[in-house]
């Protein structure tokens, strides 16, 4: 038996994000309702299980587990601005739009808040699950390969998503200042959030190749065939 904090942690965020991709289909595939009813329903939760990930940080730079704490801060860090510094103060913009890519059938294949939701969820059930079943110390083969694999077409999608909705509120935070301050003020100070959000996406350039070849070296080391053949795994 593990850490039995890490155990419980990594359950209950494994439960809530299952709550919102349950939320999620059911709403939008299931009822075929608008975006806007989805966010509401997965509203809560989704901030919740989102906002719990700071943790993640703390267990890194504390050394409860061997993910490099640069890493773990960019990840999270990148998940928190979409939410709540895109998604959740300009929802109009946001959960209204999308970037259509191809009709298959009835349905459009498109980059929006549901895209954006399937992958946030689908990699962190299967990355909460990995760690807490981690602690339990049976982790079955088949979640070894999901981990270290699943990730190859996930992280994409959640990364061209997350600048999906970036790219769909840049206009209204230009155009309205949002949270920006000009120049004269008491402080004497400017700041620009609308730069501010056009550097961060900058930064995604070279930041993606990177997390993508972490993980792909990951994948090599924990799928290797001495490695299944062994039945071991190590925390990342």
């Amino acid at each position: 038996m593990g850490n039995g904090y890490l155990a419980a942690y990594n359950t209950i965020l494994c439960l809530a994000w299952g709550c919102v991709l349950y939320l999620t289909v059911y709403f939008s595939f299931v009822h075929n309702e608008t975006t806007f009813k989805v966010y509401r329903a997965v509203e809560l939760p989704l901030m919740v299980a989102q906002t719990a990930a700071i943790m993640e940080v703390i267990h890194s730079l504390l050394g409860m587990v061997r993910s490099p704490a640069a890493i773990t801060a960019m990840q999270v860090a990148s998940r928190l601005w979409i939410l709540w510094g895109i998604v959740v103060p300009l929802q109009e913009q946001t959960l209204g739009g999308a970037i259509k890519l191809v009709k298959v059938g009835p349905r459009t294949l498109q980059l929006d808040f549901i895209s954006l939701m399937v992958a946030w969820c689908l990699s962190e059930i299967i990355r909460y699950s990995f760690f807490a079943l981690k602690e339990f110390g049976v982790v079955p083969y088949f979640l070894l390969w999901l981990r270290y694999s699943a990730f190859i077409i996930l992280y994409p999608l959640g990364v061209a998503s997350e600048l999906t909705m970036v790219y769909l509120a840049m206009p209204t935070i230009r155009s309205s200042h949002m949270w920006s301050l000009a120049m004269p003020n008491k402080l004497n100070i400017s700041f620009d959030y609308h730069q501010l959000c056009v550097i961060i996406c900058i930064i995604y350039v070279p930041g993606l190749p990177r997390l993508y070849g972490y993980m792909m070296k990951q994948r090599i080391k924990m799928l290797s065939p001495t490695k299944a053949a062994a039945g071991k795994t190590k925390k990342e």
